[in-house]
């Protein structure tokens, strides 16, 4: 099976320049746990995952009150935080391929682009659902 059939199709993405705080918003609104950076030009720079959301917001044990932790997060921009250049698949890699993929980059999302155009997303829980109905 090829990742095009696999793959979702309608990927969520946000901006490079937009901020954390919109980001955190965006991912818990659509329960989603891997989000696509696009450039000005809809190309395809970076991934923030809902680890790197954690990691860049402060801790429970902050001092800050909440307004000022709210004023930071919307003063970070996801480009600040993003991993760039993310490992990428193709529509016309096997699903196995692309899982095999995954394990070796120790990553549990595969951004599927043609050229630097975002196509679809695999992750892990996709492949898992293909394993359990096959």
């Amino acid at each position: 099976m090829k990742v095009e059939q696999l793959m979702v199709r309608n990927v969520i993405t946000a901006k490079e320049d937009d901020s954390l705080s919109s980001a955190m918003k965006l991912m818990k609104e659509n329960s989603i746990k891997h989000l696509p950076i696009l450039n000005s030009s809809d190309h395809l720079v970076g991934i923030v995952t809902d680890r790197d959301i954690k990691r860049a917001s402060a801790s429970d044990a902050s001092m800050l009150e909440v307004h000022e932790m709210l004023y930071l997060l919307d003063k970070v921009k996801i480009a600040q935080i993003m991993t760039r250049n993310p490992v990428t698949g193709s529509p016309v890699m096997t699903v196995q391929e692309a899982a095999s993929l995954m394990v070796k980059n120790n990553i549990g999302c595969l951004p599927i682009t043609i050229g630097q155009g975002l196509e679809g997303l695999m992750t892990v829980t996709d492949f898992l659902k293909y394993v359990a109905n096959h």
